[in-house]
């Protein structure tokens, strides 16, 4: 069965999303990531800075990965009427409509939300919305280990490129996400100024912290 040009549409759309997420966990690896032991570097450089940035990209990740997660409706108070959502939910229900649903689809699309499970409280209470109760407790919400956040980046490209070949627009590979100017080159540019400037100054210094 042919998909319809609304479905095809939709999904391209929904992937370019997608890759917009993996951009930005790829970013949030190759800055703070372990195995790339840039953490030194950044605390020397500016540390208050690559703090924030770290908090911006772990919060921006989770908002997304629930946005892409989310039911096939909202509610429009605006409109007085449910609107429709770019969702894994909503594109299921298309490709169940037009006969396109398979089962690897439906295996990808399951371990999306199950991810999703993991990281919703912490969007609902401190990211899209401020819970009180919470914010006073001081409370971390979202917690998991590194191994669901893998599961998840494979489920979303298997997601992508079983949906892609079932409406006909064939795999796309995103996982990697770099080119000129990337974040590795910005490590690079980094740890060489940093490098010249100690030289400079005869030896290593250390940035003092603020507390308040």
């Amino acid at each position: 069965m042919s998909p319809s040009p609304q479905l095809r549409e939709a999904f391209v759309a929904f992937r370019e999303q997608c890759i917009w997420l993996r951009t930005c966990f790829n970013t949030f690896a190759a800055l703070f990531h372990q195995e790339h032991q840039p953490k030194d570097l950044l605390h020397r450089t500016a540390p208050l800075f690559f703090q924030d940035l770290n908090n911006v990209l772990l919060e921006y990740c989770r908002l997304k990965v629930c946005t892409l997660t989310d039911p096939a409706d909202t509610w429009s108070h605006g409109k007085h009427a449910h609107v429709e959502s770019l969702t894994v939910c909503n594109l299921n229900r298309g490709l169940k409509r037009e006969g396109l649903m398979t089962q690897a689809i439906e295996d990808a699309a399951a371990g999306l939300m199950r991810y999703r499970e993991l990281v919703k409280e912490s969007r609902h209470k401190t990211i899209a919305h401020l819970d009180k109760e919470v914010t006073l407790a001081n409370q971390p919400l979202g917690a998991h280990a590194e191994e669901d956040v893998v599961q998840f980046l494979d489920h979303l490209q298997n997601y992508n490129d079983e949906v892609g070949c079932a409406v006909g627009e064939g795999p796309l590979d995103f996982r990697g996400t770099s080119g000129p100017g990337d974040v590795l080159d910005l490590l690079r540019v980094l740890r060489a100024g940093l490098e010249l400037t100690e030289t400079r100054r005869g030896g290593p210094s250390t940035p003092v912290l603020r507390t308040s």
